[in-house]
């Protein structure tokens, strides 16, 4: 839903007033490419660099490359027929997790400050085997 919600945004920008380019740009940017936007679609970091970069001087043209993005997502699901849509998705989803999605959110501020404040206990760093125990140091008997 939010796929085809993007497209149809892109063709108001495309195709409506040029008074209103800037205010549509915006509206498009945080309902659906911003960070934690409500509607997010997921476009290639090329993609949304690109598109990132057009948005500071706005103009009807500037969502182009995410658009045609999301419309070969949409068309690729829709060629898999609905026998195999839930298939073909999974491959799509796959293919951009293994190509994107995932090298991405490694790069992410998110990811960045989990890792920072993660906390590893010393005894993991220690062991070459973490999965023997610990000999317990015992008090001499007397």
């Amino acid at each position: 839903a939010e796929n085809l919600s993007f497209w149809e945004a892109c063709e108001e920008l495309r195709y409506g007033e040029q008074s209103r380019i800037a205010e549509i740009v915006d509206s498009i940017y945080q309902q659906f490419l911003a960070p934690g936007a409500t509607r997010w679609v997921n476009i290639d970091s090329k993609t949304m660099e690109r598109t990132l970069e057009g948005i500071k001087t706005p103009h009807r043209y500037v969502m182009d490359d995410a658009q045609m993005h999301i419309y070969m997502l949409m068309k690729k699901v829709g060629e898999d027929g609905a026998g195999h849509c839930r298939a073909g998705l999974g491959r799509i989803l796959t293919s951009l997790l293994a190509q994107d999605s995932y090298p991405r959110f490694l790069k992410s501020d998110l990811y960045k400050n989990l890792l920072a404040e993660a906390v590893i206990p010393p005894e993991t760093k220690k062991r070459v085997f973490p999965f023997m125990r610990k000999q317990r140091h015992s008090s001499p008997s007397p």
